[in-house]
């Protein structure tokens, strides 16, 4: 068994909700002392290192006290429990269900920017890519209905990637409280 290789972050983000006031009371938002998430993440032009410090509502009253609102830019980076990037997944799909490439052919091709396995390529389109390309969030729909009542909606945000080369634009919309996409 070989050693892992260390990948080298060449920036350190640390990202904050963009809402500033709670949706419930209208309260200004105070920032958690821990944070929500903190991931290495590859993306094709550099590796970061990110995390997200959630805010929450400062009235134990509220019903936004006990939500943690996570940034919407933040969670743009990357799918939840992946340290690939959006673009690195959506490549991988495209390069999968257009070019009908093989793992191995899609791991040559990413290997020059990118340092990931033809294993975890491959493991990476069933797991993400496809629940991207088909539309993945039609199966949480009794979960975010569940959200949404309990938090008295729900606050989305929606975020596309631009096409190369004659690609389709990919649109991506995820809750926020739940991390949902």
């Amino acid at each position: 068994m070989s050693t892992p290789k260390r990948l080298y972050p060449e920036e350190r983000l640390i990202y904050h909700p963009a809402l500033l006031t709670c949706p419930h009371c209208g309260d200004l938002l105070v920032t958690c002392n821990s944070l929500a998430w903190d991931k290495t993440v590859q993306r094709l032009d550099r590796v970061l290192s990110v995390a997200s410090r959630p805010g929450r509502c400062p009235h134990a009253t509220c019903v936004g006290s006990r939500l943690r609102l996570l940034s919407a830019e933040g969670q743009r980076l990357a799918p939840a429990g992946s340290t690939y990037g959006y673009d690195v997944v959506v490549h991988i799909g495209w390069w999968r269900q257009e070019a009908r490439a093989t793992s191995r052919e899609i791991q040559a091709a990413l290997a020059p920017r990118v340092r990931i396995s033809a294993s975890h390529v491959g493991s990476l389109y069933p797991q993400v890519s496809l629940p991207l390309l088909a539309c993945h969030a039609r199966q949480h729909r009794d979960r975010l209905a569940q959200s949404a009542q309990q938090q008295g909606g729900l606050i989305v945000a929606l975020d596309g990637l631009a096409p190369q080369g004659g690609e389709p634009h990919m649109w991506c919309i995820r809750a926020l409280t739940s991390g949902v996409t």
